[in-house]
């Protein structure tokens, strides 16, 4: 093995990604030449291989990088994938043997597979980073060009803006130019706009604030109108607000609660990531094999299955609320939205749990060998499954990273019902009256507690049936999210404290209340033994109320600090009317959470950004090339 290469676990040489510095492959050739003939009649691979390393240092290095879900942390770097292609591709035609192409491999997700956006994005600045170090070393002269699409322009545009300000991988001077397609921090000072202005927009994350520096002037952007990514219009504060934190925020400064409503995965099915489609097509496999009693199969199908409704059911708890489906039906029939929005119905009308109940029964009459068992376990998962089986595969499959991405925007619309009613409520009355219940109990004050319990249902039954229909750990960590003082950030912070209260066991005492009030006559109230009065009241009311006194005591005591006691200046008041409102929710949230789904960030290849009537990616393309051809 010569001294330049490394080795593979199993001991085989590993290809070098690079040929060494000229001088040096210049001594081995002669050295080679000089030894024997037969050395150098070597075979195909090893010739394919010489041949990939001589490819590698040339003058100009493209470091392209891939979009979202275009790639992966171990794609191929000589492999081209997605959008890019169409500016790396003539780009090499015109430049011949003086230009070639690295592509990053990097996690290119955005809140699935257990990682936010920011930190899939900081994968690929790592990765790209890394490569660019590597090329330099091993391939002195070379010179770069930058190329990024979507979030890989995000990557592409933050290493240009770190070169330009004297700490990038490579100095400025070995820079020659930097390409960004759909760049979600458009409007960075120092950067070039190919295209017809689009004034009053920006980019989804925000500028980068430290610019361009000595690169500016040698970053362009190209960008279509309508493209939330980097046209977002600067009217829309809730979208770009969310854009800019979600962006900057990863995983490990999350919850654990929130972690897992912005990451749900589905996981995989048949050994591939699972999509919607994954539930009617399995459960459709599962009743084929409990006909055909092959219990083995039926017992790997159903686990493959409860592992995916898992998932499945966080899913639907985040997002398949009527804020967001009603705006998805309400968009014109056939497109992205309303596609999702008649997904997410299906959905909310599917029974999950039951369906993951059958599916586990299926399992074990599978394993047990009980084929009658296994045949009914399977046609009740079929029922249940119905809502989806109605729906075209290929519907499922297309509107399912939509709906994936939809969940911080469903967090926000859950955010504005929750902070609605916890600043409705009337939290000293409730205290007042939660605190006078053991009082008129030991009294055997019927009438006095008939009103303190009317009290109290009035007042905190609108917030408990809010809290107990969402997750106030997911929302308050992503309202933590936002930064120190701002409005978001204080109710995340109160919402923390509410989200200790045992909502459900307060919902369930309250209804119970609440029945036996309907009830209640004032003529003939119930007889409460002074003796044990818990005992009297617990045998009318089915609660056990001089308990659930001091903890609503507690909860109002919270409530006084989530509704603005101590926050004096009308925290809540503020932000109900900013950016958390309903309105702006359904005008900007839903559309920049699916806009995604539609053709617009597709068509950069085919799409003028100018009067020219040249596609996005030619323009683009044609400028780099007069960049090169001037370096």
């Amino acid at each position: 093995m010569s001294s330049g290469a490394h080795a593979r676990p199993d001991g085989r040489p590993k290809r070098q990604r690079y040929r060494r510095p000229a001088i040096a492959v210049a001594v081995a050739g002669a050295v080679a030449t000089a030894a024997a003939v037969p050395l150098l009649s070597t075979d195909r691979s090893s010739n394919a291989a010489r041949a990939s390393q001589s490819r590698a240092c040339t003058p100009i290095k493209m470091i392209v990088v891939p979009g979202t879900w275009e790639t992966t942390s171990n794609a191929d770097p000589d492999t081209a994938a997605g959008m890019l292609r169409g500016v790396t591709e003539p780009l090499e035609r015109r430049f011949g043997s003086r230009i070639s192409s690295y592509w990053v491999g990097y996690h290119a997700t955005a809140f699935d597979q257990g990682k936010t956006y920011a930190d899939s994005k900081r994968t690929g600045i790592d990765a790209a980073r890394k490569a660019m170090t590597e090329i330099a070393r091993d391939c002195p002269g070379t010179r770069f060009v930058g190329l990024g699409f979507s979030q890989g322009a995000h990557v592409n545009g933050d290493i240009a803006a770190q070169i330009g300000a004297g700490h990038g991988p490579v100095p400025a001077a070995s820079y020659i130019a930097g390409g960004s397609v759909a760049d979600p921090a458009r409007g960075t000072r120092g950067e070039v706009n190919l295209g017809d202005p689009l004034p009053g927009t920006r980019g989804i994350a925000g500028p980068r604030p430290e610019g361009f520096g000595t690169l500016s002037g040698k970053v362009a952007n190209v960008c279509l109108k309508g493209d939330l990514y980097c046209a977002l219009p600067e009217e829309n504060e809730l979208t770009a607000t969310l854009g800019t934190v979600l962006s900057r925020v990863g995983v490990s400064t999350l919850q654990d609660s929130a972690q897992r409503e912005l990451s749900t995965d589905l996981g995989t099915a048949g050994g591939r990531p699972a999509d919607l489609a994954a539930v009617p097509t399995g459960v459709k496999t599962l009743a084929g094999q409990a006909r055909g009693k092959d219990t083995a199969g039926a017992a790997r199908t159903a686990d493959e299955l409860v592992k995916l409704v898992g998932p499945l059911q966080a899913l639907t708890r985040a997002v398949a609320n009527p804020v967001l489906v009603n705006t998805l039906l309400n968009s014109p029939p056939g497109s992205q939205n309303h596609m999702a929005g008649q997904v997410l119905q299906s959905l909310s009308r599917t029974d999950l749990v039951g369906l993951a109940a059958d599916l586990q029964a299926a399992s074990a009459a599978a394993r047990s060998g009980n084929a009658a068992g296994l045949a009914r376990a399977a046609l009740n998962a079929a029922a249940k499954a119905a809502p989806l089986t109605g729906l075209p595969a290929d519907q499922l499959v297309k509107v399912t990273k939509v709906i994936q991405g939809l969940q911080p925007v469903a967090l926000l619309a859950q955010a504005q019902n929750i902070i609605g009613g916890i600043s409705r409520i009337d939290y000293r009355g409730v205290q007042r009256a939660a605190r006078a219940v053991p009082v008129y109990a030991q009294r055997g004050d019927v009438r006095g507690l008939y009103r303190s319990l009317v009290a109290i249902e009035d007042r905190l039954m609108p917030l408990a049936e809010t809290a107990n229909r969402v997750d106030l750990g997911a929302l308050a960590a992503l309202l933590s999210m936002w930064p120190p003082g701002s409005p978001e950030r204080a109710v995340g912070e109160a919402l923390v404290v509410l989200d200790r209260v045992d909502w459900v066991r307060v919902t369930r005492d309250l209804r119970a209340i609440q029945d036996k009030l309907d009830d209640f006559d004032p003529k003939r109230p119930p007889a409460i033994d002074p003796q044990n009065p818990a005992r009297s009241l617990s045998a009318f009311f089915g609660v056990d109320l001089l308990s659930l006194a001091p903890q609503l005591t507690s909860l109002a005591e919270h409530g006084l600090d989530v509704a603005g006691v101590p926050l004096p200046k009308g925290t809540l008041d503020r932000l109900l009317k900013t950016r958390l409102s309903p309105r702006h929710l359904v005008r900007e949230g839903v559309d920049a959470a699916v806009f995604y789904g539609t053709r617009r960030h597709e068509m950069y290849g085919t799409a003028p950004v100018d009067g020219t009537g040249r596609p996005a990616l030619v323009t683009l393309s044609d400028w780099l090339a007069q960049r090169i051809e001037t370096a």
